[in-house]
């Protein structure tokens, strides 16, 4: 099928036409894509991406593009994270004697990190967004699980061992919780 690509009020979009039955929007890097069968108006379209205005724009700022020009790129989350934080695991875990079985890194929206009973950790990939002594705090939270399953005292008097001023670096964090 045929694909189209054209700009209404500094949007930039794609018509990728399909044999479908339903119209479908997707913001991508710099514009957006809709698929459609040959019977959907370019008028229509239009009207439907102007409705959209507002969401469309969002996401495209979130990508860091906007009006199909890139403003400024966002970090690679994948190579920069795990060069930050492996350093810190291999430095704080000789420090406390806990050495996790595995760890490994996701895009999570509500946690820091994570620790298995089997101590896996599972680190975010927005912790480069943290500054380090942030970082540090997440890595060393994690690896006294290791030692202590829960948030008794006994566990934060674990982390305190290496990072003395742990209530102040707690609280610190909480103003990073709605970045995600």
């Amino acid at each position: 099928m045929e694909n189209e690509k054209c700009k209404i009020e500094n949007i930039e979009y794609k018509i990728v036409r399909k044999p479908i039955k339903h119209l479908y929007m997707e913001v991508k890097e710099g514009f957006v894509e809709i698929r459609c069968n040959k019977f959907v108006s370019k008028k229509f379209i239009e009207e439907f991406i102007l409705k959209h205005k507002d969401s469309i724009l969002k996401k495209l700022d979130k990508k860091h593009y906007f009006l199909g020009e890139v403003v400024e790129k966002e970090p690679d989350y994948k190579k920069e994270t795990p060069k930050i934080v492996l350093p810190l695991v291999e430095k704080y875990s000789k420090v406390m004697g806990l050495f996790p079985s595995k760890i490994s890194f996701r895009f999570n929206k509500s946690r820091w990190g994570s620790c298995s009973y089997k101590n896996s950790i599972v680190f975010n990939y927005y912790l480069a967004k943290l500054p380090i002594e942030l970082i540090e705090y997440v890595v060393v939270h994690e690896l006294s699980h290791i030692k202590h399953k829960h948030h008794q005292k006994s566990f934060w008097d674990e982390v305190a061992k290496v990072l003395p001023d742990v209530k102040i670096r707690r609280k610190n964090l909480r103003q990073y919780e709605k970045m995600f």
